[in-house]
């Protein structure tokens, strides 16, 4: 786990406290780890004193609110243990694959095969014209498994879409979140957006899923990197509470998809 002091732990309160319960539980517990006081230390009390400072100013405790939350997030991605280079080895495998298909053209038994097939089928209206034999159609990638999908090789065209549509994204969704935590909304924002306060999380997350979904299928790892840039880009310059996190966790899930789908198309291979 990342190596972060939680100032809540450290006054014994939940993340929901109000400032009157940390500054009760501050009083209480300085009481007892004064250096003066019988069993009493002086680097427990300074941590006491730094987490009163903190969690006691809205700006910091919002700030190590977030650092707390990307830490969290950080140590869940971390424990998936994805091997990125085994995934980007399979990509670059079934490119291979579908070049050397469409290079070598088909093969002697397919030919003649279309040969039979050419010359046993009339024509429907029975003037004994035959019928060219249908190309077998190629697989593609369904839009649900994005395991599947086959990135072109990224360029400065692909890394700026996968970079500013998500850029974009993030800030439309965070400018509505400012909206509905906003105590008055401005202007027609205000008959909507107050509403739209409890599904700011499912939104931010749902951002973060697309962006990186569009990202992932455009330019690959690259996209998604660069997905992960552009959230923190909008979270960390002002953006509204837990959207830097909700649109990480997006990103993750999209993740685990991938995960997912490569392991079960490894299952399904192994019993073939």
């Amino acid at each position: 786990m990342v190596d972060r002091i939680n100032y809540y732990e450290v006054l014994g309160v939940p993340r929901n406290a109000s400032q009157s319960e940390i500054k009760n539980a501050y009083r209480n517990l300085a009481k007892e780890r004064h250096p003066d006081h019988a069993g009493g230390s002086e680097v427990e009390f300074s941590r006491l004193q730094e987490a009163n400072a903190v969690l006691s100013d809205p700006n910091r405790r919002r700030q190590h609110d977030e650092a707390l939350d990307l830490a969290h997030a950080a140590d869940q991605l971390a424990s998936l243990n994805l091997d990125f280079g085994s995934l980007d080895d399979e990509v670059s495998s079934k490119r291979r694959e579908r070049e050397a298909r469409e290079s070598s053209g088909p093969g002697l038994g397919e030919r003649l095969r279309n040969r039979f097939r050419k010359e046993e089928t009339p024509d429907p209206g029975g003037r004994g014209r035959n019928r060219a034999p249908r190309r077998e159609a190629r697989r593609e990638a369904r839009w649900y498994e994005p395991q599947d999908f086959d990135p072109e090789p990224v360029n400065w065209k692909t890394g700026a879409f996968s970079f500013f549509g998500a850029l974009v994204a993030f800030l439309v969704v965070g400018q509505i979140g400012l909206w509905a935590t906003a105590p008055i909304p401005p202007g027609f924002a205000a008959l909507w957006a107050p509403a739209l306060a409890p599904l700011m999380p499912i939104l931010y997350i749902l951002a973060g899923l697309l962006a990186a979904y569009f990202a992932y299928r455009a330019a690959g790892w690259v996209g998604l990197a660069l997905v992960f840039v552009a959230a923190l880009v909008v979270g960390g310059s002002g953006g509204p509470e837990g959207s830097l996190q909700f649109a990480t966790l997006g990103i993750v899930l999209l993740l685990v998809v991938i995960y997912l789908g490569n392991r079960r198309n490894e299952a399904a291979r192994g019993r073939r």
